[in-house]
């Protein structure tokens, strides 16, 4: 079956979420299914390498290539922060049209190409451009990655009203544990998810415990990394 996808967005409703987690556990998934797929992070901060991407090609059994590394990930800055503010710490700027082409030319050559956000949505890229204004560009269909506990119901309306407000197209919700040892019938995460999914009227693909190895995680992905899939295949995404 033809994706109807060919690029896919994943967002968190705020830093530390579990986006690049889910990015790398999706990425295996896909790739298991002998899709094509690539990971492009348009911006990277907080260090010499970009351990995102880095994160993502060690769990998912692929070879760091350098060569490729200008079309994975445009902007890389040292100083860890927002976008804006550590490419002005190293003097530079930060250009959409570049953006814009690598996304182009990287994406042409996949199946499908995931691009992991940096942040959350409203984070500035440069001082007159945020992310979810640039992203309008795009009309990407987005994954939205959310905490699972307490305070999860404002970040993920405001994702989904920044999305929506921007015509954005939204592929659904996935939530992620916070810390270990939540309860996997918690009353306050399964009213969380089940409010999202009304009120929001979005589609909630499941949520991932918080597991010690990679590799349990990937097996209880499963689940969830098939219904992203089947709505990726299907075209059930959002106008």
């Amino acid at each position: 079956m033809e994706l109807k996808a060919k690029s896919l967005f994943i967002t968190g409703t705020d830093t530390n979420v579990g986006k690049t987690f889910i990015c790398a556990l999706l990425l295996g998934f896909l790739r298991d299914y002998g899709i094509d797929v690539g990971y492009q992070k348009w911006v990277s901060t907080g260090g010499d390498e970009p351990e995102d991407l880095l994160f993502c090609l060690r769990n998912t059994g692929q070879e760091f290539d350098r060569r490729e590394l200008e079309m994975q990930v445009p902007y890389r800055f040292l100083f860890p922060a927002s976008p804006h503010l550590s490419s002005e710490q190293e003097g530079k700027g930060i250009d959409p049209e570049f953006i814009v082409q690598r996304f182009h030319e990287y994406s042409r050559g996949k199946e499908l190409l995931l691009v992991e956000g940096v942040g959350g949505l409203m984070v500035p890229l440069r001082r007159d451009l945020l992310l979810a204004d640039f992203m309008a560009r795009f009309k990407m269909p987005t994954l939205i990655v959310a905490r699972s506990g307490l305070g999860t119901l404002n970040h993920t309306f405001l994702t989904i009203e920044a999305l929506r407000s921007r015509n954005i197209p939204i592929l659904g919700v996935v939530f992620s544990d916070e810390k270990s040892g939540m309860a996997p019938d918690d009353l306050l995460v399964a009213d969380n998810m089940q409010t999202i999914a009304e009120m929001g009227k979005v589609s909630v693909f499941g949520r991932l415990l918080r597991y010690d190895s990679f590799e349990d995680a990937r097996r209880a992905f499963q689940a969830i990394g098939t219904s992203i899939l089947s709505v990726c295949r299907n075209g059930g995404v959002e106008e």
